[in-house]
């Protein structure tokens, strides 16, 4: 038996939460609301959707110092009630047999008493113990009501609750998706050469930060009818062997966007006439009908084909050693609005295409472009560019819609086009604080954007952008919101 865990980040441990127990991360309350608790691990109650949680402290809960850093938010269903969770951010979804977990020895009754320890990377999971938590003296949950129920089953779907974010891209005119917590980095117009070793399953190869890796082509390995040899324009790259102790690299033509998906709504493929029907998990589709092939990264860094390339490009430094030291390292998301902007990767929820039709609202602001629906939940569209500063932004077909969650609702940021996934270089603590951001109202002019540039990138091979911080931006637009107008039931006229 295996158990889904979503594993956040506390002070310096990663701690493992059960995923159906996970309901979402959000950002720090903008008030908190004191409790008369004489629990020290209580700091108050914080409003979400219209209810009153109860938050907790998990660094003083687990013994740790308190961070410098801003924090998160965990929100927590567990024993019929809910409760927040403070935590630095979140790392990802593990699945774990339970031959894998160990259990510490010690008294009963404690919170974090079993642990996972990967072997192969050395990676340290803590396990929290949800029973043992809420059995502590003083403290208190939420009651569940029907509308909390109600929220929750909106949010995780009708499936198990595991949403993953996946990424979207084409390669040879086909329509392809992987899980986006897997791919180490996207590489945006390669300088790519002929490989020593050609065949039709690798053609080029590219040297990134001093290694050279293959670059694999990807519809040849999946079985997919290819096309003629081409420059690609992009490449993700993944991690290959039995315990993840190569990199290689595949070539694809351009990224159009991310999925956030439960994996229990991946559509089966019926395995007859398929080449490779073990590296194809299934088909997920959108609202407009759109479907794309799920690929299983997994079978794919275990294939032959691909084991046999990624040992000739073999390098004798421990690349588990250098993946555990970049594993602090925080990801983002870059994207073009006028100039390249970059945003934290937990803040991004999806990234979907505009589409050609939603409801245009006809107002005067132009940095309100509508409403777009995305599975059943309206989206209001804001125009990133025009927000910025700029004049007379015409929207295009090819342009991104970069779907973040604010404090009640979410927001769909519209920007030129998502360029990568990669991680920021030595990214300052208090950098969200000294972020750009827009003047929604006039006042006080923005700072300069060069105050606000961050490293993309590697050491020595870095690219400059401006930090962006959407999540924060969607709240300070949600509270401009305005009460509904009611209209009275009898006209006047002058």
């Amino acid at each position: 038996m295996s158990l889904a865990q979503g594993v956040v980040r506390i002070g310096e441990l990663e701690v493992a939460v059960p995923a159906l127990a996970l309901e979402r991360v959000v950002s720090w309350p903008e008030r908190l609301t004191a409790h008369p608790s004489p629990a020290p691990w209580l700091l108050g109650l914080f409003e979400l959707s219209g209810r009153p949680l109860p938050l907790v402290d998990g660094h003083r809960l687990l013994g740790l110092p308190p961070p410098d850093t801003p924090r998160r938010v965990a929100v927590i269903h567990h024993g019929g009630g809910r409760f927040g969770l403070s935590v630095d951010g979140v790392v990802d979804v593990l699945r774990l047999a339970e031959e894998l977990i160990d259990r510490l020895q010690g008294p009963a009754g404690r919170l974090l008493g079993r642990i996972h320890l990967d072997p192969g990377s050395g990676r340290l999971v803590h396990l929290l113990d949800l029973d043992a938590l809420v059995a502590l003296p003083d403290f208190e949950l939420s009651s569940e009501s029907p509308r909390d129920r109600r929220d929750r089953r909106e949010l995780a779907g009708a499936g198990s609750g595991q949403e993953r974010l996946y990424l979207l891209f084409e390669c040879d005119g086909r329509r392809l998706c992987l899980d986006a917590a897997v791919v180490q980095e996207l590489v945006d117009r390669p300088q790519l050469s002929p490989s020593e070793f050609a065949s039709d399953c690798c053609r080029q190869e590219v040297e990134l930060r001093g290694q050279r890796l293959p670059v694999l082509e990807l519809c040849e390995l999946l079985g997919l009818a290819g096309s003629a040899p081409r420059q690609r324009q992009q490449l993700l790259v993944l991690v290959a062997g039995e315990q993840g102790e190569y990199r290689v690299a595949f070539g694809f033509d351009r990224l159009l966007g991310m999925w956030r998906r439960d994996p229990a709504h991946c559509a089966p493929l019926l395995g007859f006439g398929l080449q490779q029907p073990e590296l194809l998990r299934g088909i997920f589709t959108d609202q407009q009908g759109e479907a794309a092939v799920v690929i299983d990264h997994l079978a794919l860094g275990r294939l032959q084909a691909t084991l046999a390339y990624a040992r000739i490009y073999r390098t004798d430094r421990n690349l588990l050693v250098e993946q555990r030291s970049q594993a602090r390292r925080q990801p983002c998301l870059t994207f073009l609005a006028g100039l390249a902007f970059a945003v934290p990767l937990e803040q991004v929820a999806e990234v979907l295409p505009l589409p050609v039709h939603y409801l245009r609202l006809g107002q005067p602001d132009p940095r309100l472009l509508g409403m777009m629906e995305v599975r059943g939940q309206q989206i209001t569209l804001i125009c990133l560019r025009t927000l910025a500063g700029e004049q007379a932004v015409e929207t295009r077909s090819s342009d991104q819609v970069i779907v973040v969650a604010g404090q009640h609702r979410r927001l769909g940021f519209v920007v030129e086009r998502v360029e990568a996934i990669d991680t920021f270089t030595g990214l300052r603590e208090d950098a969200l604080a000294r972020s750009w951001q827009p003047a929604l109202e006039g006042g006080l002019a923005p700072a300069l954007r060069a105050q606000s540039w961050v490293g993309v990138g590697a050491q020595g091979n870095s690219r400059q952008a401006t930090l962006i911080d959407l999540s924060g931006l969607a709240r300070r637009l949600e509270a401009g919101t305005r009460p509904p107008v009611t209209c009275p039931t009898a006209a006047t006229h002058a």
